[in-house]
């Protein structure tokens, strides 16, 4: 198994390195296009190897990840210095001190340094199959009035190899070092453009991160003075005697990197990046470590008051994201913001911890993955090809850009309605809560599953109803000509969101469930039949799949179709035509609370990390 782990992490940045250095058009498009089906395969590899590894390591890779740790924190005090941020340099001067703590406190440990589970197989095949696909469309992307193509390609797929190396770690600290490379890669890629917005928000980004690294530092040197821990799974091993306090840290370092309020503005300002920035930023990489993370230690903190205390926080953000998200108008803030949500949502069910839970956390982890994809892709393309931004923009969309408008349609599906992952994992939370509704501190995710998924429909239905609406007169729809790696793309996400949404029932029985099972330890009450889904005493038929596959393709395709032709003639007006402008309601009223909104996000952090992190 561990040369199947070392060509899953290595071989993107040997694609990288050659597409950095040979600064080839070609090479580069080529390069790119390879990274998807070798990706593919090594995942696979993976997956037939499915047992649980723990692989050791040659000692003196541990010493060279520590002077990688202090290499690292050096550029970031030097970034600090020449972007003059006091933010920045303060916290790498903090996280090289605590650093050199660790390194002084942690004594000799044989435990195997890299540890590959189910867990790990999946977040593989999600930076392949999700992944990669972004490279391919960068390639085409930065051919649009954008510099430097080779080097930023290279570094997006770069990007996959540190997420792969990232999941794949057991050693805490070597997880710190990947951790903090996620935020050196968002930092390289939001300030790419380097411009002055570009370089600040680069720079927000970096110092937000840079709190959620000096939280990994602090749990590991409690987990060392308590328990002389710092391998994952010796904290799964020994769950009554590891600290409380460092569980705390290291889920809080999870809340800052899944850009939960009041962390969450470094993730919408990446949006002044190029758009394969946002995609891979919220689909395959980086915001995903923070679920991942819970999951990782959700045996150990299940039913605990920091568990309760995540998860009335990360409710909380599920649902006020999604409501700020209706005053947005600009189409990737929009989206950014129903990610901060939707991981809001994934993190909560991680906390809750039952078998039952951790599918719907798991499942929401997929089927976000490629329609995040897809989403931004096409945010990409309408910023490209149509010039689009921002929803008033989108005024009759499927007049200008029919094909576009259908793949958004279809993302925004598999982010609302049955029979797609993102309903069946929130339905499955609201099963899962039912089996132990006596207990009033549990009764309010009923709450919180019901009030961001209306918010969260509410939202993708607005921004369709400015684009399928129509000129007030018969129009055609005109199929403008978009290049054939876009489409590629497009249809790649398209594809699979198909396919897995039609076999759901095999899908989540005969892979989720299995990663579930050896996460809790426990079976979920989860099985398939004939690709009937069966959740408790719950059933979603096959036929019901199928019928509301059909329905939503019918509904998917009417605006197409459906042509209007409307009297706009005024009485008493001398027979003048006056053209009808529909608009949606923008939500402002809720502007003037935002700030009151994220100032209870605020309060909800310091108690998961007082009470939660078992500091008082």
């Amino acid at each position: 198994m561990g040369w199947i782990v070392f060509l899953n992490i290595v071989t993107p940045w040997v694609l990288a390195f050659f597409i950095y250095y040979v600064k080839s058009d070609k090479v580069t498009n080529v390069l790119a296009f390879l990274t998807l089906p070798l990706l593919i395969l090594f995942s696979y590899l993976a997956y037939v190897n499915h047992t649980i590894s723990l692989i050791s390591t040659p000692e003196i890779l541990d010493y060279l990840m520590t002077i990688y740790d202090f290499g690292l924190l050096g550029y970031f005090l030097y970034q600090g210095i020449i972007k003059k941020s006091f933010l920045v340099v303060s916290l790498a001067i903090i996280q090289i001190l605590f650093l050199i703590i660790v390194v002084l406190m942690k004594g000799y440990s044989d435990t195997p340094n890299i540890l590959v589970d189910n867990l790990v197989i999946m977040f593989y095949f999600i930076v392949a199959l999700v992944g990669a696909p972004i490279a391919i469309y960068a390639t085409k992307y930065m051919d649009y009035d954008e510099k430097e193509k080779h080097k930023f390609v290279a570094i997006i797929i770069w990007f996959l190899g540190v997420m792969n190396f990232a999941v794949s770690v057991n050693n805490i600290e070597w997880f710190f070092a990947l951790f903090e490379t996620t935020t050196l890669a968002s930092f390289i890629l939001i300030g790419f453009r380097k411009d002055k917005e570009a370089t600040d928000n680069a720079v927000l980004a970096l110092w937000m991160n840079q709190i959620g690294g000096v939280a990994i530092l602090i749990s590991l040197m409690i987990f060392i003075h308590t328990n002389g821990f710092y391998h994952f799974s010796d904290l799964l091993n020994h769950p009554m005697v590891v600290s409380l306090a460092g569980l705390g840290f290291l889920s809080l370092s999870a809340l800052v990197k899944g850009a939960q309020m009041p962390f969450h503005k470094w993730l919408l300002g990446a949006m002044v990046a190029p758009t394969p920035v946002s995609a891979i930023l919220h689909s395959a990489t980086m915001v995903k470590i923070a679920p991942f993370l819970l999951l990782r230690i959700s045996p150990i903190i299940k039913g605990t008051l920091l568990a309760k205390l995540l998860i009335v926080t990360t409710g909380y953000v599920f649902v006020v994201a999604a409501i700020i998200a209706l005053t947005q108008s600009n189409f990737k803030r929009i989206l950014a913001y129903s990610t901060i949500s939707l991981l809001g949502l994934m993190m909560l069910a991680a906390a809750v911890g039952t078998p039952g839970a951790v599918v719907a956390s798991l499942i929401l982890i997929v089927f976000h993955a490629f329609a995040k994809g897809l989403l931004f892709i096409e945010a990409g393309i309408l910023e490209k090809v149509f010039h689009v931004k921002y929803i008033e923009q989108m005024r009759r969309l499927i007049e200008r850009a029919p094909l576009t408008l259908m793949f958004i349609f279809f993302g925004f599906l598999n982010m609302t309605f049955v029979p797609f992952g993102t309903f069946i994992g929130k339905w499955m939370m609201i099963e899962e809560v039912s089996n132990f509704l006596s207990h009033g501190s549990y009764v309010i995710l009923i709450l919180y599953v019901g009030a961001g998924s209306a918010f969260l429909s509410i939202l993708y239905m607005k921004v369709l109803g400015v684009s399928v609406r129509k000129t007030h007169g018969i129009s055609n729809i005109k199929f403008m000509p978009l290049p054939k790696r876009f489409n590629f793309v497009s249809i790649w996400y398209y594809v699979w969101l198909l396919a897995i949404t039609f076999f759901i029932a095999p899908f989540i029985t005969y892979f989720i469930v299995p990663i579930a099972n050896s996460i809790t330890g426990a079976s979920a009450n989860i099985h398939s039949h004939d690709l009937s889904l069966y959740v408790g005493n719950s059933t979603l038929y096959f036929w019901e799949i199928l019928g509301a596959m059909i329905i939503l393709s019918l509904i998917h395709a009417l605006p197409y179709f459906v042509k209007f032709k409307v009297d706009t003639v005024h009485p008493y007006n001398c027979g003048e035509v006056f053209p009808k402008h529909i608009g949606t309601f923008d939500f402002a009223c809720i502007k003037k609370y935002e700030n009151i909104l994220i100032a209870f996000s605020i309060a909800m952090f310091i108690l998961v990390l007082v009470l939660g992190g078992g500091l008082l």
